[in-house]
């Protein structure tokens, strides 16, 4: 521990008119003769102005100099409580900008079959879609099986989606070879279910729906903006028509610690047995983030 840590503790510095931080007021002297270190004491009160609204989403917090001066600690001691706040996904490092309070994870609703964009509007989420890749082609092996496309060309189109300028999430969608038409600027402007009921007119009855926990790659991590090592929740999704027809093959993998999926279970329903025997049976059904599946 540094000199400056265990100085005596000063008076309140005076307001900086140029630091960010809203928390000013919700200033508390940190205990030097507590046994519980100084990061954490700092990481507490940080943690405990987040979840009283001081600092709210999208907030970005004092520099680690400023909760230094701010709480009469080293840089080093402000840098260990940042840094213990990431890791718990509270707050997120923005290189060039600063370190922000992350947003509440996003909620998928399970309950009702939703395309993944209709999902997050029905949440209230209204996110920002990005096309980045567009072409017709043949879909990859595992992909055509799933289609039953007999390597015959597909409608195939990666997108970007973002919140407030944050890009939380990255699909990758394959059309059937009989959802036909579809062009770029339909891709740009539609979701993939928008397109296949309303533009095509072919209803979608249900979806085989698998989620998986899974490490990014590197092109998924730049796109995403996230350090190695960082996991993914990956929802694997295959739409039919009436008749077992399959349409629509599409992955959507964001952020484990932005990004949930949740369904109701009726008291009636033995949802453990089920979901072991069906994880027994198909193992990549039900794997999932330990902190990214509920039950609501």
């Amino acid at each position: 521990m540094s000199k400056k840590d265990t100085a005596p503790a000063g008076k309140h510095p005076a307001k900086n008119p140029n630091a960010p931080s809203p928390a000013e007021d919700a200033f508390v002297s940190l205990q030097r003769n507590s046994p519980v270190a100084m990061h954490r004491q700092l990481a507490q009160h940080l943690r405990n102005a987040i979840t009283t609204g001081v600092y709210k989403q999208g907030d970005r917090i004092a520099t680690e100099q400023e909760l230094s001066q701010k709480y009469g600690v080293s840089r080093i001691t402000a840098r260990q409580a940042v840094i213990q706040l990431v890791s718990e996904s509270r707050l997120v490092r923005r290189q060039g900008k600063g370190t922000f309070v992350t947003a509440r994870p996003v909620k998928h609703d399970l309950v009702e079959l939703h395309g993944f964009f209709d999902a997050l509007v029905a949440r209230g989420i209204h996110p920002e879609m990005q096309l980045i890749e567009f072409s017709k082609q043949a879909a990859p092996a595992h992909v055509s099986e799933k289609l039953q496309s007999d390597n015959k060309q597909v409608t195939y189109w990666k997108r970007l989606y973002c919140r407030d300028g944050e890009p939380f999430a990255v699909a990758w969608v394959y059309l059937a070879p009989q959802v036909s038409g579809v062009t770029r600027a339909l891709a740009e402007k539609h979701a993939s279910y928008h397109i296949i009921e309303s533009l095509r007119q072919l209803k979608i009855a249900h979806a085989d729906i698998s989620i998986r926990a899974q490490l990014s790659d590197a092109k998924t991590r730049k796109l995403l903006r996230m350090p190695p090592g960082t996991p993914l929740i990956a929802l694997e999704r295959v739409s039919y028509l009436a008749d077992n027809t399959p349409v629509e093959y599409a992955l959507y993998c964001a952020h484990a610690d932005s990004y949930e999926y949740a369904f109701r279970v009726n008291s009636k329903v033995n949802a453990a047995g089920t979901l072991t025997r069906r994880s027994t049976e198909r193992s990549e059904l039900f794997a999932w983030h330990n902190d990214s599946f509920n039950f609501i």
